[in-house]
């Protein structure tokens, strides 16, 4: 009898040690993916304000406005400007490799980190390419623009159609980002909701 007494309050405690360690997993991986939630959405704020003056200054563009000559100019140095989460997330594969996946009975949970990660990939894809577009950009705003009192140099230059289409074009990649920004804070926002249900 005492044996049975024993074993059951040693199973006991190493099933409650096991759910404290699982607890403990789950606030770490809610802390981790809130911390890049803050970043994300800062990065989605910056990534509006210039796709929003990417639009404008098409408009300007447009309608041929040359009295705003020198808000496209300032706008145009914006063209060099972009929102970088550059995020490399390991969270699924540190809990695979340190074994902590077999804590968490929630398969969903680990499905949706996974997913995660899937959608940072897809961010730091799209900063790349953003970061790769800029690069003849600059070369024509050393050329149209002076920097050090943002003035514009050539004003025909950036009413033509090389530097609209440059607008449009980033403000296509900014509003891309805009959608991959947005649907990781939903998937954040989904993985924390399945902790708060797991931990209560």
């Amino acid at each position: 009898m005492g044996i049975l007494i024993a074993l059951y309050i040693n199973n006991h405690n190493s099933e409650r040690i096991e759910k404290n360690a699982a607890i403990s997993s789950y606030k770490n991986i809610k802390r981790q993916i809130n911390d890049d939630k803050n970043t994300v959405h800062g990065n989605k704020e910056h990534n509006k304000q210039l796709y929003e003056k990417y639009q404008y200054a098409t408009d300007i563009i447009e309608q041929n406005d040359r009295k705003k000559i020198d808000i496209l100019g300032k706008i145009a140095l914006d063209l060099a400007d972009y929102s970088d989460f550059d995020r490399s997330s390991t969270i699924y594969q540190n809990l695979l490799n340190s074994g902590e996946s077999k804590l968490l009975k929630n398969r969903e949970i680990l499905d949706q980190i996974q997913k995660l990660e899937e959608v940072y990939i897809f961010i730091n894809r799209m900063e790349k390419i953003h970061l790769e577009a800029i690069i003849p950009i600059g070369f024509d705003l050393v050329k149209y623009m002076k920097f050090i009192d943002e003035s514009v140099r050539e004003p025909e230059k950036l009413f033509g159609i090389d530097f609209q289409n440059y607008f449009i074009s980033m403000y296509g990649l900014c509003k891309k980002k805009e959608y991959a920004y947005g649907l990781a804070i939903e998937k954040i926002e989904l993985i924390t909701k399945l902790i708060e249900e797991e931990i209560k």
